[in-house]
């Protein structure tokens, strides 16, 4: 049995929508909600479960500070993982932790994954890695060693941008540190316990696309990089004469495929298009339209 949850901060009803498709005899679906004073739309209690929590009980357990935005505060993502390592103990081989603008093309792309991929601590899009010495590297088995490897030397304008300063790194890791997209993320419960232990320890999260890459590999779990989150990045600049999917990221539609995961996508009633446009939902019976998408609109930006 897996699991699959996603972080919200208001979540729509048209995520809810979506959500419920991917209920089955394997999967459990939760959506965890930041803003406890909000009022939560229509949703099917018996296919969703939400996960509201107060933030002060979440707070007191040192879940708090991962999300970098919200420095010193509880998000949806500290509100989550306390809630798989602290509420509810069900022996999840695998659970999901997906952000809320990720567009998921199919109810099936996340099943196909976990086929593909069954095994492995920590699953997410590829990383960079920081340290010293490259040959430090070897010690640590289950770093790609395919992924950029940038030398530190003590630059501090480098420190800050990464965040590796400002969450003050080396008081909690040593080399080498890695960083990497946390925008989907599959772990197991040997994660989420190592998660428990740093928060027991620290009484303290940190930004997320720090700690738990390098909370991974200290710890020697496994971590996998499949090709099909390759498109889960941050956001790229207009390629000539593309037109954009949403503000900041810009694909070609007839590269969407069915089991890649991308992001950003914060357009709700274009994914909801996307999916209907590539068949991978059916269509609304009756007489409802529902207008296609153009093709060969956008181009694709390409990650290795």
């Amino acid at each position: 049995m897996n699991a699959i949850v996603f972080f919200c901060f208001r979540p729509p009803k048209e995520l809810f929508d979506f959500a419920k498709l991917l209920k089955n005899e394997t999967y459990d679906i939760f959506v965890s909600v930041n803003d406890n004073n909000y009022k939560i739309p229509e949703y099917d209690e018996k296919k969703i479960t939400i996960i509201k929590l107060d933030d002060n009980t979440v707070r007191n357990e040192g879940y708090f500070n991962s999300n970098c935005f919200m420095k010193g505060q509880v998000s949806s993502r500290d509100k989550s993982f306390y809630y798989f390592n602290k509420v509810n103990h069900t022996d999840y081989k695998h659970i999901w932790f997906i952000e809320e603008d990720v567009f998921i093309p199919s109810p099936k792309t996340i099943s196909n994954l976990d086929k593909k991929y069954p095994e492995g601590d920590y699953m997410s899009a590829s990383y960079f890695i920081v340290d010293k010495d490259i040959d430090n590297l070897d010690h640590f088995k289950s770093i790609n060693k395919d992924c950029t490897f940038i030398k530190f030397n003590g630059d501090y304008n480098f420190n800050d941008c990464c965040g590796f300063k400002i969450f003050n790194m080396i008081k909690y890791y040593d080399f080498p540190w890695l960083k990497g997209m946390t925008c989907a993320i599959r772990v197991s419960k040997t994660f989420l316990n190592h998660i428990d232990i740093f928060a027991s320890k620290h009484k303290t999260l940190i930004m997320d696309e720090l700690l738990y890459l390098t909370l991974a590999v200290h710890n020697n779990l496994s971590i996998v990089n499949p090709i099909e989150l390759s498109t889960i990045v941050y956001r790229s600049k207009p390629l000539p004469d593309s037109v954009p999917v949403s503000d900041v990221f810009y694909w070609n539609l007839n590269d969407i495929r069915e089991d890649y995961l991308f992001h950003p996508m914060k357009d709700f009633t274009l994914q909801h298009k996307l999916r209907l446009a590539h068949n991978f939902i059916q269509h609304p019976p009756g007489n409802m339209k529902i207008r296609r998408v153009k093709r060969n609109a956008m181009k694709l930006i390409n990650y290795p």
